[in-house]
């Protein structure tokens, strides 16, 4: 199913909206700190510009989301949605990595509080940001369910959804 473009690019606008103005977090802070191994974000050492992440990054990294620390996963996050948002029909496991990096229940019970730990650093425009990409993926009949999901088990319970 092919989802509406306008709404796409709009929330591309937005995603880069929200996000705009950060600076990457430095190598030292990458790494979550309850993460003993940082083998699945070595290709983040060094970034300066997220803008600048290749697509085989963003595609052979769809792990690093959750080794990320707050700080880093705030000001990589939205690269690997705007990627997401341009490729959902891939058949690459990125842009369902993704998706599921936003819902602290995907990963069981025990790692509820690890993941939430994660969200601690955003704006509410950073947060609306976040659901429009959750909506905008939500028709989707393969990625639709998982972010329907992500906004019931956690965007839409810290309150109102945005108009």
């Amino acid at each position: 199913m092919e989802l509406d473009p306008d709404v796409i690019q709009t929330t591309i606008v937005e995603i880069e909206t929200a996000f705009s103005g950060l600076s990457p977090p430095g190598d030292a802070r990458l790494l979550h700190p309850q993460c003993m191994d940082d083998g699945d974000i070595v290709d983040f050492y060094g970034v300066l510009d997220r803008r600048r992440l290749s697509d085989d990054t963003i595609i052979n990294n769809y792990a690093a989301p959750s080794f990320f620390s707050a700080e880093a996963f705030r000001y990589y996050m939205p690269a690997f949605m705007i990627w997401s948002l341009n490729h959902y029909d891939t058949i690459e496991y990125a842009p369902e990595s993704t998706i599921r990096a936003f819902d602290p229940t995907s990963s069981g019970p025990g790692l509820y509080d690890f993941q939430v730990s994660k969200f601690a650093l955003f704006t509410e425009p950073q947060r609306v940001a976040i659901i429009r990409f959750l909506q905008a993926l939500s028709p989707d009949p393969d990625l639709g369910p998982i972010a329907r999901e992500a906004l019931t088990n956690y965007w839409l319970r810290k309150g109102p959804l945005p108009t």
